[in-house]
């Protein structure tokens, strides 16, 4: 028989509170990075769905001389014609951004509003909130247009340097290439 000496192993409240640090240091560092990828990931679909968005809409043209218009109220009626009755596209691709007020739909302008000859897709980007309010149409060819160099036009693009939940859309237009 041994003799108990009373003496019990276990971690000491130091050793505890070491391995809850670190723990949590390394949930702080993993958390973010995980954000930025999910981030990233939505950021790449929005211009992937953008660039589908795009060949439809120059089918449609192609067919018709014209791009849809963009005077309809609802913004999914706007790209409604890009799927009947000639299906350019079979649905709609869902704004992963996408806030209420839009119900998930890209922003979609042209101008002119009733024989469009140059078109624009927007997503609410990573900070969830549209930088136009609303987009209908923009004016005329300009890239600055489109990076804040225009007085009075606050339109944003968003850039993953600033951080992932970074102020600005997610656009593409016809007349310039922005990425």
């Amino acid at each position: 028989m041994v003799a108990d000496s009373g003496l019990r192993s276990g971690f000491t409240l130091i050793e505890l509170l070491v391995v809850v640090a670190i723990i949590s240091l390394l949930t702080a560092i993993a958390i973010p990075n995980f954000l930025m990828a999910s981030t990233r990931a939505k950021v790449t679909r929005a211009k992937s769905d953008m660039r589908v968005l795009a060949e439809a809409l120059e089918m449609y043209h192609t067919d018709n001389n014209i791009y849809p218009q963009a005077a309809a109220i609802l913004p999914r009626k706007r790209l409604e014609p890009l799927t009947t009755p000639i299906g350019y596209l079979s649905s709609l691709p869902v704004d992963p951004f996408g806030s209420r007020l839009f119900r998930g739909v890209y922003r979609y302008g042209a101008m002119d509003l009733i024989a469009a000859s140059r078109w624009m897709l927007a997503s609410a980007g990573p900070d969830l909130i549209p930088s136009t309010d609303p987009i209908e149409f923009y004016p005329g060819y300009e890239p600055g247009l489109f990076v804040g160099a225009v007085p009075d036009f606050d339109y944003m693009i968003y850039d993953p340097t600033n951080g992932a939940i970074s102020r600005g859309d997610v656009i593409r237009v016809s007349d310039f290439n922005l990425e």
